[in-house]
């Protein structure tokens, strides 16, 4: 019964394409929203648009996931999983266009390919935090807490921007069925073939979707740079945000880089991340982060210095065990990632207890010097050689 629906829902979804490629009125882009709802009915597509594309690069598909910036804080502090749950998508007029001749088959695989790799399941979030985690190592930097809404507004684009880029057909430099999440139950339609056809038509016209060079987490490490030093990379990176809204073809791309330009704008020079993790105000979700991570209801120094140091026993523990069980690395750098990140929180918090910050900061820099030297040894394995590379390249 669920398949016969599921194939009905998909030929909803085909001819909604049909009726857009002919005419892309507002209530065929309404018939695609809710043929993907209907299809994906654990997650909600919220808008549909066509972008008239005319002499900016081809882009395709634009799938971006809509989070609360609280909820990407709190994935990133407290390695939660997350499954996109809301999306917008957009489609460039150009796959419609008679020069690249996609049929209604291709184009709605290349569709469906996209939302499907971004809410089927937590795999993405999981990517983009490891990819967090090695660029905090491979820079030898820590993640600061904020409680202002400027800078998680940075950090939930930084975050979603990869989400999409991690899963869209066009980023991914080439396609593998076996990492498909939908190629498995689309078994009434040659849905893989179609994806195939397609990316092979679009090659042959010369927008190639093929990167000889991974840059799909160069704008997440850029983000985490500015993120980092507003002070420093504040005037650089708005006016790297303008001209990139003056290129991109993508109307959502273009609110997301002047939304990023506006926060930067709006962080004056007593807001800088220095000073805001120093303030007094108590932020619910910093609260939670906190509370969370140290597993108490209470504020005691030392009840929360005795976690700390039992977490920290625990790290080592790992550490002593990761020759026989390499495939952990990822783990124990996010493990040490995260105690770094609250060490320091809890500590610059809680300066004027000298006995207690002593003793938090001798924990921190040993935690920095072992993360430090295991990303040296022959267990870590970079895989993104442009993330770490980035930092050093000069500003555009």
């Amino acid at each position: 019964m669920l398949h016969s629906r599921l194939i009905d829902y998909y030929d909803d979804i085909e001819i909604s394409i049909t009726n857009i490629k002919s005419n892309p009125r507002q209530n065929y882009l309404v018939d695609l929203k809710d043929g993907l709802n209907k299809f994906f009915n654990d997650s909600t597509c919220k808008g549909v648009i066509y972008t008239h594309n005319q002499d900016k690069l081809f882009f395709g598909v634009y799938v971006m996931p809509s989070i609360e910036c609280d909820t990407v804080v709190k994935t990133i502090t407290n390695g939660e999983r997350l499954r996109v749950a809301e999306y917008y998508l957009e489609l460039d007029s150009k796959l419609f266009e008679p020069y690249l001749n996609l049929n209604i088959h291709e184009i709605t695989a290349l569709i469906m390919h996209d939302v499907g790799a971004l809410v089927s399941t937590s795999a993405p979030s999981e990517e983009v935090t490891k990819n967090i985690d090695q660029y905090l190592v491979d820079n030898h930097e820590t993640l600061k807490l904020s409680d202002l809404v400027h800078y998680k507004e940075m950090l939930s684009f930084g975050f979603r921007d990869a989400l999409r880029k991690c899963t869209a057909i066009f980023e991914l430099g080439k396609y593998k069925m076996e990492d498909d999440t939908l190629a498995q139950y689309i078994d009434w339609t040659p849905y893989v073939k179609h994806i195939v056809s397609a990316l092979d038509k679009v090659s042959k016209v010369g927008w190639n979707f093929n990167r000889e060079i991974d840059t799909r987490f160069v704008g997440l490490s850029w983000v985490l740079r500015v993120y980092r030093d507003v002070l420093g990379y504040r005037i650089s990176a708005i006016k790297t945000l303008e001209r990139m809204q003056e290129l991109t073809p993508s109307q959502i791309e273009k609110k997301e880089f002047n939304n990023f330009a506006r926060r930067l704008n709006r962080i004056d020079d007593d807001m800088l991340l220095e000073s805001v993790t120093k303030t007094k105000v108590v932020d619910p979700l910093l609260e939670e982060v906190r509370n969370n991570y140290f597993k108490l209801t209470t504020t005691n120094a030392i009840d929360e210095l005795d976690f700390v140091k039992n977490d920290y026993m625990g790290t080592l523990m790992k550490e002593k065990n990761i020759e026989n069980e390499p495939d952990a690395m990822p783990e124990l750098m996010s493990c040490m990632n995260r105690q770094m990140m609250m060490i320091k929180d809890y500590a610059e918090e809680n300066e004027h207890n000298k006995s207690a910050f002593k003793q938090w900061n001798n924990i921190y820099k040993d935690l920095a010097r072992r993360r430090n030297q295991l990303s040296k040894s022959k267990f870590y394995v970079p895989k993104r050689s442009m993330v770490r590379k980035y930092k050093s390249a000069p500003d555009q």
